[in-house]
């Protein structure tokens, strides 16, 4: 039996250390895939961390979002991923697509919730394998605003216990010139199910965006301008939320729909290679 371990463990280190001197000098967009489950566990132990040691983790729920496909939250950090993996020279980890859905809306057809505290310590595990097969840097793509506390409560737990690196971006809370320069509406924070949620969708899918479904309820029925404070319903009254009254109304131009998704993910890539830069030069003292 330990002659049978000493053996799998000499493969494993072997594995991981006979690595071409050319992988040095290649990037995440000269190898054979950038999805990270698609390598077998001896290649990837080639890659990480010689050609990178970044992954970005998409992170999502399933719930209803009025006339977008229920897994809206799943496919647009997928989405990102994807436009942003290159520029970051970065693997993409398999995404977590449950999560924890807001009781306001779980009682929709197709909506799953996963409890805060389960959550927090799913997303604990996966991140902890993911710094153990030598990523140093983490990117979460958070596609999905009830996944925040158990996400921040999970990533201080590793910092401290690893000091890995940890970045999370929530998609609707950055970049809100993104939406006057495309569609000509006035800076400011995205709904639920609305223009700007539906374009980061179309850009990708545009059949998971049911316009005949859209036309058929009415703008004003498919959405709504949430109440002020005060008020507290369950369920809520619509399934989509638009910014403010009057404004968020679809938009089905796939067109612009593609920009509008490029200039988030190009601003949220910038963001964290800017944050790469800064912790590389804030460990110089290491050296």
């Amino acid at each position: 039996m330990k002659k049978t371990i000493l053996v799998f463990l000499s493969i494993f280190v072997l594995a991981a250390l006979v690595v071409s001197p050319a992988l040095s000098q290649q990037k995440v967009k000269d190898l054979k895939f950038h999805n990270m489950q698609d390598y077998c566990w001896m290649r990837l132990a080639q890659i990480v961390p010689k050609v990178t040691d970044r992954v970005i983790l998409p992170i999502g729920t399933v719930e209803s979002h009025g006339a977008c496909a229920i897994g809206a939250d799943n496919y647009i950090p997928q989405n990102l991923a994807e436009l942003m993996w290159d520029k970051c020279n970065a693997l993409v980890a398999p995404p977590i697509n449950h999560g924890t859905t807001g009781a306001s809306i779980s009682q929709f057809p197709g909506s799953i919730t996963v409890r805060p505290e389960i959550m927090e310590e799913y997303l604990y595990d996966v991140m902890k394998d993911l710094i153990r097969t030598g990523f140093k840097y983490v990117f979460i793509v958070n596609g999905h605003g009830g996944n925040t506390d158990p996400l921040k409560k999970a990533m201080t737990r590793l910092h401290l216990e690893t000091g890995a690196h940890l970045f999370t971006v929530e998609w609707w809370k950055v970049a809100f010139d993104a939406v006057k320069e495309v569609y000509g509406g006035k800076p400011q924070q995205s709904g639920h199910g609305d223009l700007e949620e539906a374009a980061l969708v179309l850009s990708m899918r545009p059949d998971l965006v049911d316009k005949e479904m859209y036309e058929k309820l009415g703008k004003d029925n498919v959405g709504r301008a949430g109440v002020e404070d005060g008020f507290f319903m369950l369920p809520g009254w619509a399934t989509s939320r638009l910014p403010e009254k009057g404004f968020g109304y679809m938009d089905f131009d796939v067109k612009k729909a593609k920009e509008y998704t490029q200039k988030k993910a190009d601003y949220m890539a910038n963001i964290f290679l800017e944050a790469v830069q800064r912790w590389e030069m804030m460990e110089g003292w290491k050296k």
